[in-house]
Formats: structure tokens, sequence, C-alpha cells
């Protein structure tokens, strides 16, 4: 009842009523379900344990957090001023997306193409001949939206130009700036959406801090075969 908000004295009569059936019926299923021993079936065993980490886990980030103070203030205008591009200066941006399916060592070859085509209509040719899948949609972005590489390079590019970026595996993206307008957003207008930002990153500050702590108060051993390569060997290339 708790999560469902304010209500009314009226509202309230009902959703006690509709929350009580569902929890009868919930009863029922899960008393029948234990009388079918599912609830002894291995993935039924290994997902109610997940379930009761969670839970746990969810627990424990609630007290951790409980006592951080809303950012001040202050935090959310140095915020606004420190990324003009979300707010003071915000754009909307039309872009062409195409999506192709190659492997990322083919992306040098796509950027010369791109480079030598007389528009996306004759790259888009020359991809077809190349038997390379495509998918294509036009879609209109806010800054906010935009991944901060990609954002940095429309600020310098004209309408019409594109550019390419790699996605994840074996998609490459290319997005053609077809047109932006402004859209500026004000301080008193982003402030919730800041403040929100902000005690997000201090949750995931503490988190990353409190998990560390645990990690070298406790004892991690990795059954054969299962440990984490090495940082050096593991990680990815850089990409936007």
């Amino acid at each position: 009842m708790a999560r469902l908000g304010p209500m009314n004295a009226a509202e309230a009569a009902q959703a006690r009523g509709k929350v009580l059936e569902a929890l009868v019926d919930q009863y029922l299923v899960g008393h029948a379900a234990r009388d079918a021993k599912l609830d002894k079936a291995p993935e039924v065993v290994l997902a109610m344990q997940q379930a009761q980490r969670q839970v746990l886990v969810e627990a424990y980030m609630e007290r951790l957090f409980k006592d951080l103070p809303p950012p001040s203030d202050d935090a959310i205008r140095d915020y606004y001023n420190r990324h003009p591009e979300w707010f003071a200066q915000r754009r909307l941006y039309r872009v062409q997306e195409l999506e192709l399916q190659l492997a990322p060592a083919r992306i040098a070859e796509i950027e010369a193409q791109l480079g030598k085509s007389h528009g996306l209509s004759e790259f888009t040719a020359w991809l077809d001949t190349q038997g390379i899948a495509v998918k294509s949609g036009e879609t209109v972005r806010p800054a906010e939206k935009i991944p901060a590489a990609v954002l940095s390079q429309f600020a310098r590019m004209k309408d019409g130009q594109a550019v390419v970026i790699p996605v994840d595996g074996d998609r490459v993206g290319v997005l053609q700036l077809l047109g932006s307008q402004a859209q500026p957003v004000s301080p008193e207008q982003a402030h919730d959406a800041i403040s929100h930002q902000l005690l997000a990153e201090q949750r995931r500050t503490l988190l990353e801090a409190e998990i560390r702590q645990l990690r070298a108060s406790g004892k991690v051993e990795y059954a054969s075969g299962f440990a984490p390569a090495p940082a050096s060997a593991a990680a990815p290339l850089d990409r936007p």
C-alpha cells in the first residue's frame, strides 16, 4: 500500500481490497507450486537465492545512502555552468542513423568511403555492393542524450556531414547531422534534473568505495578456470 503513493480514503479502501485479493492469489499459487515440488527444482532454487541476495543488496544500499545530504545549490549551479552544451547552449539534433553489421577492423575503410561519397545515398549504395547489412532511421535527439564524444563532433560539423562511430561487437554506426536548433534550459528548469544526477553520482562513488572496502576486508576465491583475466590483458580498446 505504501508503494501506491498518496490516496484519499475511498481510493485507499478500494486499493486495500485489490492488494488483499492479489496476496490471496499469490499465496494459493505459491502453495500449489510447493505441492508440485517446484521449490526443489534447481532453476527455481537458484532464482529464489538470487532474489534473496537482491533484496539484501537493496536493503544494504538503502542503509548506505540514507544519510547522504542533497546536493547544495552551489554544486548544482557549478554543474550547470560546467555543461553549457546540456543547458545554456543546449540544442536538439536531427540525425540520420545507419547501423552497419561489419567487423571493427573495417572502420577505416568505411570512413574513407564515406569521405569520398557524394551524399549518404551514394554511400549506402556502396554498402549494398559490399554486402554490408544496414539498418537506417531518422531521429531527433537532445544534447544530453548524445554521447559526449559524438556531441563534441556535432558541434564542429555542418548540416549534411556524417561521422563514423564504433557501437559494440560487430556493429558500427554512421550518424549524419541533418540539422539542429537551439533549445536552452534555464538554471531553474535544470535544477531538479541536476540534483538527481549529482545524487546518483554521489551514490555511485560511495557504493564503489564500499565495495572496494568489502573486497579488501574479505576473502574472494575463484574456482579453477573462473578467475578474471588481469586488467592489462582484459581491457578493451578505448572507444568514443
